[in-house]
């Protein structure tokens, strides 16, 4: 083959990539027209990777259509180096069969490189992952150490071993239901967001890159669209009669939130509790509002975003109704300790702004670890309906054998500002007032933390 025809095939190579699955997934993922390719002439990887804009910022990418060797792993790499350099977001299409098996052990070699960048990049620039088809073997273990994982509902699949090794799965058509979006949306926890289609998914991960900085050394505030001093007077009377009935947490994060707009993370996941970003006068901040009792998967939900929230510079606003734990032996064998002193580890560590709002309930240690002042909270407000003690008025009176009169003086919020766990009683209705005031007043705040943490990863 002559020169020319190389160049020619070469050329014909190129042409067919900018039109290839991976390629068009990527230009509907980016603003029109910006994505500039990395490696282009690298067409047998079964990679395409480069960077362009999402909502006019700068984010790298890869999108797979092919197994992992150690031609796609350097691509991988190198676009990876360059974001972490630059202190950019990285977005990964996942798409692939696994391992190219051919390389034989060369293929740890390049799974390897991947996430050592991966880790090295954790808690420094934002890492998302869209699964998008196949994500199986090895290569599962890349969505996971990212920070938040996209997955779509129809096509799209995440598990290390085949199924052919499982008993009862035979392996030969798709991978069953057990390892669809769905479980891991509400059974594993593993799936962040689902969206219906590869589109919605696009969509998705660009509404989510508005809510988070470029990196961990900046904070991300855009121009505010709504009234900072806006008041809901229906917040005033928003508390059920009945204590034991369950707050609409979402009409008040919503009420309180820049424009009503809520972002959730981890919805079908431990709905007892709930987390997601939101803003106060433009400026992100991420939310964590109980929506039940503390159990073992709230604790690593709101631990888990907590940790990303303190990685890149996301002030954290708690709202508090908390009763106690999840009263199941299943909780208490399952380690309900262990993963609530994580939280309050998460909590405690944590440097970026921290308030809590104690809406009603707050009840035992179960309150103490939702960012409490007990564990460094900067700012506590009560609203008058709050209830703090030690332990529920049906314990109180029968162990201490107290009367109601004394609980209810006990449990006072006006109690707990007296001995300074509560920094100020608020009106309800001037709640996103409070906080804007205290979010501005605390943007300069200075704090070491005890060590270095990745952001989404659990040790």
């Amino acid at each position: 083959m002559s020169r020319i025809d190389k160049v020619n095939e070469l050329i014909a190579k190129r042409e067919a990539a900018h039109t290839s699955k991976e390629r068009t997934r990527l230009d509907k993922l980016f603003d029109e027209n910006s994505f500039v390719e990395i490696g282009a002439h690298n067409t047998d990887a079964g990679v395409v990777t480069g960077y362009g804009t999402i909502n006019g910022r700068l984010v790298y990418a890869f999108s797979q259509d092919g197994p992992v060797n150690v031609a796609h792993a350097a691509k991988i790499s190198n676009m990876y180096d360059l974001a972490t350099k630059m202190g950019n977001p990285v977005v990964g299409i996942m798409d692939s069969k696994g391992v190219d098996t051919s390389e034989g052990i060369d293929t740890l070699e390049a799974f390897g490189i991947i996430m050592k960048n991966q880790a090295q990049a954790s808690g420094v620039i934002p890492q998302v992952s869209i699964i998008a088809g196949d994500c199986m073997g090895m290569g599962s273990f890349i969505p996971v150490l990212s920070d938040f994982v996209v997955m779509t509902k129809s096509n799209s699949s995440l598990f290390m071993q085949s199924p052919s090794v499982f008993e009862g799965l035979d392996g030969k058509a798709n991978p069953p239901s057990s390892f669809d979006a769905a479980r891991h949306a509400q059974t594993t926890g593993l799936a962040h967001i689902v969206g219906e289609t590869e589109e919605e998914c696009f969509e998705i991960t660009r509404e989510l890159f508005g809510y988070l900085p470029e990196n961990n050394m900046e904070m991300q505030v855009i121009e505010p669209t709504d009234d900072l001093n806006r008041l809901d007077a229906r917040l005033n009377e928003f508390l059920p009669e009945d204590n034991e009935t369950p707050i609409d947490m979402r009409y008040l994060i919503t009420s309180l939130a820049d424009n009503g707009k809520f972002f959730e993370i981890h919805k079908q996941y431990s709905p007892n509790i709930m987390v997601g970003f939101v803003r106060f006068a433009g400026m992100t901040a991420g939310i964590i509002a109980n929506n039940g009792r503390i159990n073992v998967t709230a604790a690593l939900k709101a631990g888990e975003f907590v940790n990303i929230c303190d990685a890149f510079n996301i002030p954290i606003v708690t709202l508090t109704d908390v009763a106690g734990y999840d009263k199941k032996l299943s909780e208490e064998l399952s380690g309900i300790e262990k993963y609530g002193a994580k939280l309050i580890y998460s909590f405690a560590n944590a440097s970026v702004p921290k308030i809590n709002i104690i809406i009603r309930n707050a009840i035992g240690n179960a309150y103490m670890l939702m960012n409490s002042k007990h564990i460094g909270a900067d700012i506590v407000y009560a609203w008058p309906s709050a209830c703090i003690a030690l332990m529920d008025k049906k314990a109180y009176t029968s162990i201490l054998k107290a009367t109601n009169e004394e609980y209810d003086e006990i449990s006072s919020p006006y109690t707990a500002e007296h001995l300074g766990y509560v920094d100020s009683l608020i009106v309800p209705s001037n709640t996103r007032k409070r906080i804007i005031v205290a979010l501005e007043m605390l943007m300069t705040k200075r704090e070491s933390k005890s060590a270095r943490k990745h952001s989404s990863i659990e040790f």
